[in-house]
């Protein structure tokens, strides 16, 4: 019998010295990074939401995981972007995801995406990982969300104030 108890993986679990969604998108190939810096350029946060964050966002830290390919993290990670310039925060962005080869049973090929990737055991481009600061724990994940609705920064609002009733 085994007395060990699995842990879930949590924020130690994820390289700290990853860049910030910004600094991720700065240095992208540029066939990916003018569609991310059209998209934050385009976007307008919301305002009273970006309002109610300032207050609550230094207890949790936020991590994106994404391919550089991927039309959805197109139009999420750099919405994280704006709101790291408006909190004064930084998103930790593991982006590089690829594919594995045809065949394989995994969903994304561990490496050259980030080892996170099978950590956290991600399967959809963006997942955006919500991590309570004290604990560590992961609180929350937005996956994919083709829609933005509602919104990536009403969503992590959302998920903050719904960690705080607990």
């Amino acid at each position: 019998m085994n007395d060990e108890t699995e842990i879930a993986p949590g924020l130690s679990n994820i390289a700290e010295d990853c860049p910030s969604c910004t600094s991720y998108m700065e240095g992208m190939k540029p066939a990916y990074r003018g569609g991310f810096f059209r998209q934050r350029e385009a976007y307008s946060l919301k305002p009273d939401v970006v309002e109610e964050l300032k207050s609550l966002i230094d207890d949790y830290e936020i991590v994106a995981v994404f391919a550089d390919w991927c039309g959805d993290a197109r139009k999420a990670i750099p919405v994280l972007s704006l709101l790291e310039q408006e909190l004064d925060i930084r998103v930790r962005a593991l982006g590089g995801m690829t594919k594995p080869p045809y065949g394989s049973k995994k969903y994304w090929a561990v490496p050259p995406s980030p080892p996170e990737v099978d950590t956290f055991e991600i399967k959809s481009s963006p997942t955006i990982l919500v991590f309570d600061k004290s604990t560590g724990a992961e609180i929350w994940r937005i996956k994919t969300r083709p829609k933005m609705t509602p919104t990536v920064e009403q969503e992590i609002l959302r998920i903050i104030q719904d960690s705080r009733k607990s």
